[in-house]
């Protein structure tokens, strides 16, 4: 229980202009995040599905999306409208609206993901993260802070960070159970179009690089599948994922 009031008083900040605008291409009913049974093949990761689209799935078919509100399970065999209609509980709609402006440490525990009691598996407080396990696109709003995050937090650690193309490099701890830690924008300020490089200080050879995009704040949406679009459309999949993870999260920890 305590990780759950936690992860209600420090949780993961998705925008920061609730009433924003969005962009045209950002617009989706709902985004599909993952699929299976005899009709995966229709509905692959990240397909857009247009307002007021119907959903035919078979025996056996489980089609997870992200909608406005959160995520989504359809169970096949079945027809479903995707009117907009929402019945569940509006706690992720809630989530959605909350933001952190100041990273710092994250420790590991603290927020628990879906199920689980050992503090091992451990969500974000936040998607605007660089996830130092698989790099690639990272986006972030303007003016906003930035993780780095790890997926294992037991052990004190130190990394190595620097722009790929040379420069400046800068050291940092990760202490003990400690999964995330903020981005030293005072040492080495993330800028848009660049990329960078991180590093183990024990193992240098397990390296990832990330490429910043900057996101108007303006046009972060306020609802989720216009905010998983928004990710997908600017090829920042690792967060797309930890959004749904989270959201997935929120839901099952309001069920009876």
């Amino acid at each position: 229980m305590e990780g759950l009031r936690m992860v209600r008083g420090f949780v993961m900040a998705v925008v920061l202009a609730a009433g924003g605008g969005v962009s045209a291409q950002a617009l989706a009913q709902a985004v599909v995040v993952r699929s299976t049974g005899p009709s995966a093949v229709n509905f692959p990761k990240g397909k857009r599905l247009p307002a007021n689209a119907t959903v035919t799935l078979k025996s056996g078919d489980v089609v997870t999306v992200l909608d406005k509100a959160g995520t989504r399970i359809l169970r096949g065999a079945g027809t479903f409208s995707l009117d907009g209609a929402v019945n569940r509980d509006r706690g992720a709609a809630a989530l959605l609206a909350r933001s952190l402006s100041n990273p710092a440490s994250v420790r590991a525990g603290a927020v628990r993901g879906a199920g689980d009691t050992s503090g091992e598996n451990v969500l974000p407080v936040s998607i605007w993260l660089a996830d130092t396990t698989e790099g690639g696109n990272v986006c972030v709003p303007r003016g906003s802070d930035l993780y780095l995050w790890r997926a294992d937090g037991k052990a004190r650690s130190f990394t190595w960070l620097t722009e790929a193309a040379g420069g400046e490099m800068v050291r940092m701890q990760w202490p003990p159970r400690t999964v995330g830690i903020a981005w030293p924008k005072t040492m080495l300020a993330p800028q848009e179009g660049r990329t960078y490089r991180i590093y183990d200080e024990v193992t240098p050879e397990k390296v990832a690089e990330f490429r910043i995009v900057m996101l108007e704040p303006e046009a972060v949406p306020a609802d989720a599948a216009s905010l998983g679009t928004l990710l997908l459309d600017n090829g920042c999949k690792a967060q797309f994922d930890w959004l749904t993870a989270a959201l997935e999260d929120e839901e099952s920890s309001t069920q009876p």
